[in-house]
């Protein structure tokens, strides 16, 4: 932002500048060319009245001297008879533009650039007739030192309004981006989860401190409700596991007596079986529930606080302890090997419950005789961990909801919150999920972890 400040408020500045001291360059240069040419004339004409005599009375000869001293230092000067005939003459040029002479023997004074001089001839008049022409030619060198300095003098008027513009922008960028990079940082915290960090609300101009202050009520608000949220799921969720835990003891046993009479003697009872069998499956399914809502609760409350994560160990380390559950299904789980340990910055113990999340979802989905892939790579700046298993796979509907909480592809079973929950842990870190798949295909979840440094 301050860079962007600074070029525009220095790309104004040059086109002010350009539009005014130019043209005031321009235009009094050509001025004081033009006094200085109007000036040598009229040095022309003083000289013409004094060689007025000489042609009058040839008692009176104009000579070199005279004329030197009446023309000044620096300034060649001649007078030309009516013939074409240099009288006398001084000052270092010897040759005057001949158009120039011609022009004043006509009657009129006038004046010229030539090479480094600025040459005027004005006609010699004595009772009434042109005698002759006096040429005056005086070096342009001074007036030209005078432009240069005009030009020098506007040039560092420009460079110090330059750079006061350049002070005055950086000072304003930083009077107004400080601010809002504050508030942007904070802005990423709340997105981070941490709605207990607040805006200062006294930095900067008042439309950033109105907003700040806005936001912070925002933020506050926000962080009641997502607080007051998971309080209470976490809090329900705790609360219906000892009913469900009793109520689950209760069924158990009614289902015992109702096949067993007090001899330990079976008696029938299918029917009333099989209604028990329903009710203890979904009592099963409710106790599931309750567990995952009580783990998005963790989850959601989660904080970050990334650590350099051995993820090479981590996933091998879940690969034995999910082996046994994995072989008791008849399910293969694979992991490729890899002898390099891959570190990424990530919060401690959270890996752990993303893996066990995918893993127990690949597994609800898998048939006997399937198999689990586990995959850990380097991706530039990102650790992947690929968890691909060939089970049904999923729609394309599925695939784009599936993320979302009680969202499930198993009819019956799960939840549909492990890979709402996976999703949460991860983006809490910086990371991101991604997922693959196919009906018939099987299903590849890709996370990426930022590397550490």
């Amino acid at each position: 932002m301050t860079r962007r400040l600074v070029v525009a408020l220095l790309a104004f500045t040059a086109v002010v500048l350009l539009l005014s001291v130019v043209p005031l360059g321009v235009a009094t240069g050509a001025r004081d060319r033009s006094d200085y040419e109007s000036g040598t004339r009229t040095l022309a004409q003083s000289l013409a009245t004094l060689a007025e005599d000489s042609f009058d009375d040839n008692s009176k000869p104009l000579d070199q001297r005279r004329l030197a001293a009446a023309a000044g230092a620096d300034v060649s000067a001649a007078v030309i008879d009516a013939a074409g005939r240099v009288r006398v003459q001084s000052g270092p040029r010897q040759v005057f533009p001949p158009s120039l002479v011609a022009e004043a023997r006509s009657g009129e004074t006038s004046s010229v650039n030539d090479a480094d001089d600025v040459v005027a001839a004005a006609p010699v008049v004595a009772d009434g007739v042109i005698r002759g022409v006096v040429v005056a030619a005086r070096p342009d060198e001074a007036v030209e030192r005078r432009v240069v300095r005009l030009w020098l003098a506007l040039a560092g008027v420009a460079a110090l309004a330059l750079l006061l513009s350049v002070v005055i922008a950086v000072v304003m960028a930083q009077w107004v981006g400080r601010p809002l990079r504050r508030l942007q940082t904070t802005a990423q915290r709340w997105s981070d989860g941490s709605l207990h960090e607040r805006a200062d609300p006294t930095r900067g101009p008042p439309e950033i401190r109105a907003t700040s202050g806005a936001l912070n009520v925002m933020a506050a608000r926000l962080d009641t409700l997502v607080h007051g949220s998971r309080a209470v799921v976490a809090d329900v969720s705790h609360q219906l596991r000892t009913p469900l835990a009793a109520m689950r003891l209760r069924l158990e046993l009614v289902r015992t007596d109702l096949n067993h009479d007090g001899a330990g003697r079976d008696r029938p009872g299918a029917a009333a079986d099989e209604d028990l069998g329903v009710a203890l499956g979904e009592l099963d399914r409710l106790s599931r529930l309750v567990d995952g809502l009580l783990l998005v609760a963790r989850a959601e409350s989660a904080e970050s606080r990334p650590e350099p994560v051995n993820v090479t160990a981590v996933v091998r380390e879940r690969r034995q302890a999910w082996h046994p559950v994995a072989a008791e299904r008849d399910v293969e789980l694979r992991m490729e090997p890899s002898d390099e340990d891959l570190i990424a910055s990530i919060t401690p113990g959270q890996l752990e419950q993303v893996l066990d999340n995918l893993l127990d979802n690949s597994l609800e989905a898998m048939t006997s005789g399937g198999h689990i892939d586990l995959r850990v790579n380097r991706v530039r700046d990102e650790i992947s961990v690929e968890v691909r298993d060939n089970g049904p796979g999923m729609t394309d509907e599925q695939q784009q909801a599936a993320f979302h909480r009680f969202v499930t592809g198993r009819v019956g079973t799960g939840t549909g919150l492990g890979l709402a929950v996976v999703h949460r842990l991860v983006t809490a870190d910086g990371g991101t999920v991604q997922l693959s798949s196919s009906v018939g295909g099987g299903t590849t979840v890709t996370v990426l972890l930022p590397a550490s440094r």
